[in-house]
């Protein structure tokens, strides 16, 4: 029961901090308790309305805890000592009730009400005290709101008329007249025309003419152009369709040579864009520039083709500045410019990481060397070295593992497809990536070489981003393996042996993502969604029937003398983030993975087999020390080969909050293990069977503290394990009595889980 002494010791500790928090208010004043909004409107969500509180309470943690508020309290009024000091900057003074601010509050509360068509709606505030501290209560009583009854749009020119009668408005009849949503036609209708020529035409130039004198609580609305603009000359400038003339591309180092005229400038003409260069400094092929400009001179003006030649253009590592201006020509036409500065093209780079992995210390360096436009076409080409030590080690033993490696990569920032449009490769930004790689491991029971190649494209189209390895090989080559490890693992029966022998992987795959979050709108709730399918050794396998290869003694096919694998493979991983308010968040996280080995192998490689725990997995239990199924690890101490599996599902629900300055929490339950797919006598208990897999999904709860920089997010989780599918009795798999050293798993990591 030691554990549940210093878990009640923990919460204690955090009650302490939380008490006295009238400490430093001062007298005939009074500390902002809570601030509540009630309202009868179900339609309008109360964190929306939370945003436009001007005064808030101190920081709750877990609804009634203030913790920050206890640090600035305890530092007490002596300033003098760092300690103090420290506390007071990381904790959180009162917040002191202000009259005003709660006046100004209710006064926006009532306009966001009328605007979002509740124009009769009453905010009545209610203040409670209690000794120091007052709760501040703001009642919102809706009453019947104005609705949309006709609507229509009205613009004295019947080409753009035509125009927008072919698109569909979200102004419908009886929806809530909500200024928000008639911004939104605004902005819908200006765009729409200024992605058809009307280059002229901005947002502020339209507004609504309400009728409200029909039916009771009903508005007609008109769009039309205000007054001041309706001059026959000047509507005539406004909804004249202008075309582009020219483009023209400044491709120079610094924008202030443009205006030195001791400097020379080559201009070339190329598909019908002018470039515009430093004489004798090319930094970008014409090719590239043009295939990444969507704007072309004879087309209509297009603020959406705009918009993705900024996309496109700052996509490129090689490019620091974009800038695009237009002239308008007294034939009506337009001049476009553009003007790109480059990123510095070299770029060296040294990272030292400490790591720790389940109680084993180590330590890793990579240098990288990058060029970010190698052959003048933005092409980034990147070379890197990296070592790793980790000193590993059992009861009564010491041993450690050690890699070396190194890679070389070429990113060109476009499809190199065949048949693929000029127009295609400007409308979805994409690139091609050549890689080579290669690396050294020595672990205690063998030495094992890794050398990698492949071939991938990856395009983004909105929220969605496509990956598609074309081709992806890697060599497995094992030089040395200790006679305790053969004779563990390897033996002649053993189903795991192909995974520790040389053996060759030949794949290509295909991995979509997606997410609808927006930095713009941080409190609007998001979901993320990644899948991605990968198949491995069919082509091999039909070359070896299509020229009749013999099978080795083992029953496999051989290429140059080494056994390849066959298989499928597909994982989906999905989040949904639930804003709660700015200071709090709920996460639902759910992964699916399953690999299929068929035709040249009878069971995944060890590289693809899943594992489960970890740091971002189930924090309950050390990384690869859960599963598969109900098997029992009887070591002490993590057997790679077994722990692995077919089958992965795994669920978590993590709450994160704010505590103070930049530490922030998270109580977490995790769920989920993998299986076999097929029945392994060195596994027992890891098949996969659909009557009782449920009955073997382990079960964890924790608790978390993030250090977030933005940048840079450190993170420690302390998992406790539940319910232990790989004890025999329900009695022991349900883990009531806990001890720090069988139930409690300590992580720490760089980033989130997920």
């Amino acid at each position: 029961m030691s554990f549940w002494k210093s878990f009640i010791s923990c919460v204690c500790t955090l009650l302490f901090l939380s008490c006295s928090v009238t400490k430093n208010v001062p007298d005939d004043h009074y500390l902002l308790n809570r601030n509540k909004i009630k309202t009868d409107i179900p339609e309008i969500s109360q964190l929306d309305l939370e945003a436009y509180l001007l005064q808030n309470s101190n920081n709750y943690t877990f609804g009634f805890m203030r913790i920050k508020l206890g640090l600035y309290n305890l530092a007490g009024s002596d300033t003098a000592g760092w300690l103090n000091r420290w506390l007071r900057r990381i904790g959180e003074p009162p917040v002191i009730y202000d009259q005003q601010l709660t006046e100004r509050t209710q006064e926006m509360l009532t306009k966001v009400m009328r605007n979002r068509g509740y124009i009769d709606s009453q905010v009545e505030v209610a203040l409670k005290t209690k000794r120091k501290r007052i709760h501040v209560s703001y009642r919102i009583t809706g009453c019947e709101p104005y609705r949309i009854g006709k609507y229509q749009i009205d613009l004295p020119d019947d080409s753009a008329m035509v125009l927008l009668g072919q698109d569909t408005t979200a102004i419908v009849a009886q929806a809530l007249f909500d200024v928000d949503a008639l911004n939104m036609e605004r902005d819908r209708v200006t765009s729409l025309l200024r992605r058809h020529g009307y280059y002229n035409v901005q947002k502020n130039m339209l507004h609504f003419l309400a009728d409200s004198a029909t039916v009771s609580h009903q508005v007609d609305l008109r769009m039309v152009l205000q007054e001041q603009y309706m001059v026959d000359s000047v509507k005539s400038l406004i909804f004249h369709r202008k075309k582009i003339n020219s483009v023209t591309i400044h491709c120079i180092t610094d924008m202030e040579t443009l205006s030195q005229q001791e400097i020379d400038f080559d201009t070339t003409v190329y598909n019908g864009y002018t470039v515009i260069s430093e004489k004798g400094k090319r930094l970008f092929t014409h090719k590239l520039l043009t295939t990444k400009t969507a704007v072309r001179a004879g087309d209509w003006y297009n603020e959406q083709s705009v918009d993705r030649t900024y996309s496109n253009l700052n996509s490129l590592s090689a490019v620091k500045y974009v800038n695009i201006g237009f002239q308008e020509r007294k034939d009506g036409m337009l001049d476009c410019a553009i003007y790109i500065t480059p990123e510095k093209k070299l770029a060296f780079s040294v990272e030292v990481d400490g790591t720790h992995s389940d109680g084993d210390l180590g330590a890793s360096l990579e240098l990288s060397y990058q060029n970010k436009n190698i052959f003048k076409g933005a092409e980034t080409f990147r070379i890197g070295m990296n070592g790793a030590f980790e000193a590993m080690g059992k009861v009564g033993q010491f041993y450690h593992s050690s890699s070396v490696g190194g890679e070389m990569s070429l990113r060109i920032p476009s499809l190199a497809m065949p048949f693929i449009k000029d127009d295609f490769r400007r409308r979805y930004s994409g690139s091609t990536q050549f890689s080579i790689s290669y690396n050294f491991q020595q672990r205690p029971g063998y030495r094992r070489n890794i050398a990698n190649m492949g071939m991938s494209y990856s395009w983004h189209a909105r929220r969605y981003g496509f990956n598609y390895n074309l081709l992806d090989i890697s060599y497995i080559y094992l030089p040395w393996i200790s006679d305790a490890f053969r004779s563990r693992y390897l033996t002649p029966s053993s189903s795991i042996r192909f995974s520790y022998e040389n053996h060759l992987i030949m794949r290509m795959g295909f991995g979509i993502n997606y997410s609808n979050y927006e930095a713009s709108k941080p409190l609007r709730n998001y979901c993320n969604f990644r899948g991605n399918v990968t198949v491995a050794g069919n082509f091999l396998y039909a070359m070896s029937h299509l020229f009749q290869h013999e099978k080795d003694s083992n029953g496999g096919y051989n290429i140059f003398s080494t056994r390849y694998a066959q298989y499928a493979k597909s994982d989906f991983d999905f989040g949904y983030h639930h804003i709660i308010n700015s200071r709090n968040q709920l996460i639902f996280h759910a992964a699916f993975g399953i690999g299929f080995p068929y035709g040249n192998t009878t069971i995944l490689p060890f590289e693809e087999r899943y594992f489960c725990g970890g740091a971002n997995s189930l924090r309950g239990w050390s990384a690869r020390w859960l599963g598969p199924g109900s098997y029992k690890n009887s070591m002490g101490y993590i057997d790679y080969m077994n722990q692995s599996g077919d089958i992965k599902l795994e669920m978590n629900i993590e709450s994160r909050f704010k505590l103070f300055w930049k530490l922030n929490g998270a109580v977490f339950i995790d769920a989920g293990n993998i299986w076999t797919i097929k029945e392994y006598n060195e596994q027992p208990g890891g098949l996969f069977r659909f009557g009782d897999f449920y009955r073997q999904i382990a079960c964890n709860y924790g608790v978390g503290l993030r250090l977030d920089f933005s940048f840079l997010v450190l993170r420690v989780d302390m998992g406790i394990k539940l319910f232990d599918p790989s004890y025999t009795s329900p009695h022991e798999r349900w883990r009531t009595e806990l001890s720090w050293a069988n139930d409690v798993a300590f992580h720490f990591a760089v980033g989130y889980p997920f």
